[in-house]
């Protein structure tokens, strides 16, 4: 079973006990980074972060853009990008 199965695995049981949490899932990357398109990581109400949306730089966003978006209920695409001043986007948050 592959690490993404695995996130899904655990979403679908989550989701049968009720419990709140959000799947991010890496849509685009540029090097340098470890992640991959298509990586996700699930994170739930209280922090946990299982899974993989990259290194120590991404997970920390991540988790507290996920958190947000289980408290205003919006889906969000964030975007990191150390290296470049970010761009205003609607819809985007920029890190």
């Amino acid at each position: 079973m592959s690490l993404a199965d695995d996130v899904l695995d655990r979403a679908a049981e989550l989701r049968r006990r009720g419990e709140t949490f959000v799947v991010a899932t890496v849509v685009r990357v540029e090097p340098p980074t470890s992640a991959q398109a298509g990586d996700k990581a699930l994170i739930t109400a209280d922090g946990k972060l299982w899974g993989w949306v990259g290194g120590s730089c991404s997970e920390g966003l991540v988790r507290r853009e996920a958190l947000v978006a289980m408290g205003d209920g919006q889906p969000r695409l964030v975007k990191i990008a150390p290296d470049e001043a970010p761009d205003y986007q609607p819809g985007v948050v920029s890190h």
